[in-house]
């Protein structure tokens, strides 16, 4: 039996130093229009099952005139590493603007809440 692809958006596409996470419907439709404008025009379907290399090949090709590029380059620059105040002031800013919302709890986080509703007696999560 063929195993099904699990589709773009949620994995993560890594390169040696960062990863980019598909946190949003915007990010892959716009990398779908930038594939289609600039290799090929298929169909969503078909694009949701690029491999993950090739799609790794097509993103790692963006030009910073694409608006996703800016986007990634937000989320992923290192701040600590730009020596001019005002462009590391943009870029802080660009990074909350873009920022992935984190909507993943630890394990130490989880246990404790587990624990608290357990020692008050509740019989469901009601903060997860």
């Amino acid at each position: 039996m063929k195993k099904k692809r699990p589709e773009l958006s949620q994995n993560k596409i890594q390169n040696s130093r960062t990863a980019f996470c598909w946190a949003y419907p915007s990010d892959l439709e716009q990398f779908y229009a930038f594939y289609c404008a600039r290799y090929e025009n298929i169909s969503y379907d078909k694009f949701l099952n690029l491999g993950l290399s090739e799609a790794m090949m097509k993103l790692n090709s963006l030009p910073e005139s694409e608006p996703l590029y800016k986007t990634i380059k937000s989320r992923t620059i290192n701040l600590y590493k730009i020596k001019n105040k005002e462009e590391r002031i943009y870029w802080r800013e660009q990074n909350k603007i873009n920022k992935i919302p984190s909507i993943y709890l630890s394990s130490k986080e989880l246990d404790n809440i587990f624990k608290e509703e357990i020692e008050n007696g509740k019989k469901g999560f009601s903060r997860i």
